[in-house]
């Protein structure tokens, strides 16, 4: 027959594993959480990077006119920046940005060089025709804010800078003399 010291010390022991067992259970839950998280947090980012390089791609392949190619890149360069800057993981965030760029360098040239060749071909009355109609792009103020805190972010990084004045290049000079690009 147990005595009641051995019952107390069953008891305790009962307590003991049920509470280890708690314990392990929240670490395993939280160790889930935190893989989940990281692993949604780059399929996430996958997700963004692929759909820039299709709307890029398609850009840079289609017969649109080039101001419209111009506009689809900003936009899309735009939500690139925006996406880029709110990472929290630095590394992470570099990562993003060298993808992009590898992924997206020979489009963007494409589209640019397009842009170029037909801005090259207007008249004077037609350039300032274009710069009026560029001031009023719905995409140009948030380029124009976001452009020199991506520059200040990614300033170690020459290929992101190199991109970032090329696109305001392309958005016709003005805007990259403006940011001092």
């Amino acid at each position: 027959m147990a005595t009641s010291h051995q019952r107390f010390g069953v008891i305790i022991g009962n307590i003991f594993q049920a509470l280890l067992m708690q314990k392990i259970t929240f670490f395993l839950l939280l160790l889930g959480l935190v893989f989940t998280q990281t692993n949604c947090a780059v399929w996430k980012q996958n997700r963004w990077l692929t759909e820039h390089h299709k709307t890029l791609k398609r850009l840079a392949e289609s017969n649109i006119p080039a101001e419209q190619k111009l506009d689809g890149l900003a936009q899309s360069y735009v939500k690139f920046m925006d996406q880029s800057l709110n990472f929290v993981n630095p590394a992470n965030s570099a990562k993003f940005v060298k993808k992009y760029h590898d992924q997206n360098e020979r489009y963007i040239d494409k589209i640019l060089n397009d842009t170029q060749k037909w801005q090259g071909q207007l008249n004077a009355v037609e350039k300032v025709d274009l710069g009026l109609r560029m001031t009023k792009k719905p995409y140009l103020n948030s380029f124009i804010d976001l452009a020199p805190k991506f520059k200040k972010k990614y300033h170690q990084y020459a290929f992101a800078v190199r991109l970032t004045s090329k696109i305001a290049g392309g958005l016709g000079g003005f805007v990259g003399k403006a940011l001092g690009i």
